[in-house]
């Protein structure tokens, strides 16, 4: 089970050629943009990714450090 809005541990289920397609359990698939597919990668690999609705609510993993993490303080910049 995936969890929106926070760093998840899925796996590489498929390759195309815009990405790659991990796991988010039962039927659900989650689109990792090929800019972010680490070199190497290959189904079965596990990859930590964040997760977040894209802007047509289109769930979408990121290996981008975001700017909030459910749950986290970033200390602030002055």
């Amino acid at each position: 089970m995936y969890k929106v809005g926070e760093y998840n541990q899925l796996e590489v289920k498929k390759e195309t050629d815009f990405g790659v397609y991990l796991d988010g359990g039962g039927d659900t698939e989650i689109l990792l943009p090929k800019r972010y597919v680490p070199n190497g990668t290959r189904p079965g690999d596990e990859l930590t990714v964040f997760l977040y609705h894209d802007s047509e609510n289109r769930l979408i993993a990121t290996t981008d450090k975001p700017k909030g993490v459910v749950g986290i303080s970033f200390p602030s910049k002055r």
